[in-house]
């Protein structure tokens, strides 16, 4: 039943990035949600007692797998210089693919409840201090992940003056300074 539940979950939260990404984010509802996963709204709301939840867990969800990229990055790269820095700006290179609704989405949440992003928050403090910690230059390793976020930025709110063919380079750019740290 867990795994039903699980996988209801997960239908659910793929047809809220579905409407986010068509739509837009402010158009993101319930009715909508439920209609494009099939659901009864009764069934949305079973899982999600209403938007913020299931914004949330969209929230979650991205995290999780933005984490999931950097800590697979992070073991493959154990004992080397900034390991946890380089890992991050792989992961943060890997998640420009992810659609820009779902940020937006997010983003449109939390200007109405700014908690929702609490759990961003944390994982950016801990990066912080790890960053801090292992780097040689922790100002200059700050400024390269802070970099490699503005890149994603310039994706997410579609304002990014160049092509993915230079978004690509300027990613690679970041990690080879990184990799040049000493």
């Amino acid at each position: 039943m867990a795994q039903l539940k699980s996988t209801s979950r997960d239908n659910i939260l793929d047809a809220a990035q579905r409407v986010a990404s068509r739509e837009g984010a402010g158009k993101l509802t319930l009715d909508k949600v439920a209609c494009e996963c099939g659901l009864s709204k009764g069934g949305l709301l079973y899982n999600y007692p209403n938007k913020e939840a299931l914004l949330k867990s969209m929230l979650d969800r991205l995290l999780e797998q933005f984490l999931s990229i950097a800590s697979t990055e992070e073991r493959a790269m154990a004992g080397e210089p900034n390991a946890h820095l380089r890992a991050m700006l792989r992961a943060v290179a890997g998640h420009q693919m992810v659609d820009p609704g779902i940020y937006m989405c997010i983003l449109t949440a939390s200007a109405e409840n700014p908690e929702l992003l609490e759990p961003m928050r944390a994982v950016f403090r801990d990066s912080y201090q790890r960053i801090s910690a292992e780097c040689t230059d922790p100002d200059l390793g700050l400024l390269l992940w802070s970099a490699a976020d503005g890149i994603l930025f310039h994706h997410i709110l579609g304002i990014a003056p160049y092509p993915q063919a230079e978004k690509s380079k300027l990613f690679q750019k970041l990690l080879q300074l990184s990799e040049e740290m000493s």
